[in-house]
């Protein structure tokens, strides 16, 4: 069932990061529940709540045992639907409670660090991919679905065209001159013709597995652990937000269905933290 309830996902239009999540999280589920004796055909709420407890006993995050949960959830729902199940074993399972921590965004030095580190690429292919995460602020999955004819480039202004962002949504993102600048090079000098605006090094498509890895590769670069497309994005809205950039457009420019989903990065970081607490030292 689980195979038909993802060829389901992809049918509707769910994303492939949301697919694989679920994919993710049901075989974890379902390989701890037959190791306990337990059948996936025939899951009860009291399976659900240990496994809670299990992922708990590893001290996963909160949020990470609330993905956890939320999938096996949309799972039970789903079978209820199909008339497999009477019931949806999660539906009263409650959430992990978890205090709303701002996203990693990078400090002021960190993403010079990162821009110059991205300069520097001999593959201009390299340095277009991450200044279009940190000036148009967009997802891994909207950014490897780019074509060329998604960059409109004028002499005073450009955008990006997101045809199918999250929730098959399209939006237009406007990008400043240095972005201009440097895709107007790389399409120019590298890649006007191709299907896709980003390809692999073998001329395919590029796969988030290849994004996350060269964003790693540059975070490391510029001595910045843990650099993914999702820190890149949160400092374009970080960056916005402290500029005093209004909330409405930064959730347009983003495309966050939800204007609680901005208000995020109007929460102090770590750092605006550490400062207001040294302010106890008397040393």
């Amino acid at each position: 069932m689980l195979k038909r309830y993802l060829q389901v996902l992809e049918a509707t239009g769910k994303s492939p990061q949301t697919i694989r999540t679920y994919r993710q999280q049901l075989h974890k589920f379902f390989e701890w529940l037959q190791s306990n004796g337990g059948d996936p055909n025939e899951i009860t709420p009291i399976d659900v709540v240990e496994y809670r407890s299990h992922l708990q006993e590893k001290a996963l995050k909160p949020a990470s045992i609330n993905t956890a949960l939320s999938s096996i959830d949309a799972y039970g729902k789903w079978m209820v639907e199909e008339g497999i199940w009477e019931y949806n074993p999660a539906a009263k399972v409650r959430r992990v409670e978890q205090v709303q921590e701002p996203p990693k965004w990078l400090k002021k030095s960190e993403k010079y660090r990162v821009i110059r580190a991205a300069m520097k690429e001999k593959d201009k292919r390299n340095t277009a991919i991450i200044l279009t995460f940190l000036m148009a602020g967009l997802r891994a999955s909207e950014l490897i679905n780019l074509k060329p004819e998604d960059v409109l480039i004028g002499q005073r202004k450009g955008s990006i065209i997101v045809r199918a962002g999250k929730g098959n949504k399209r939006r237009v993102v406007p990008i400043p001159n240095d972005l201009r600048v440097c895709l107007g090079e790389y399409l120019v000098e590298h890649h006007a013709t191709g299907e896709w605006l980003f390809d692999s090094q073998r001329g395919e498509k590029l796969t988030y597995i290849g994004v996350y890895q060269l964003c790693a590769a540059i975070g490391k670069k510029a001595g910045v652990e843990g650099l993914t497309p999702h820190v890149l994005r949160h400092t374009y809205c970080h960056d916005l937000v402290s500029k005093g950039v209004g909330l409405e457009t930064v959730a347009k420019l983003a495309g966050h269905a939800k204007l609680e989903t901005t208000l995020i990065y109007t929460q102090p970081g770590e750092d605006e933290l550490q400062k207001a607490v040294e302010r106890l030292s008397f040393t």
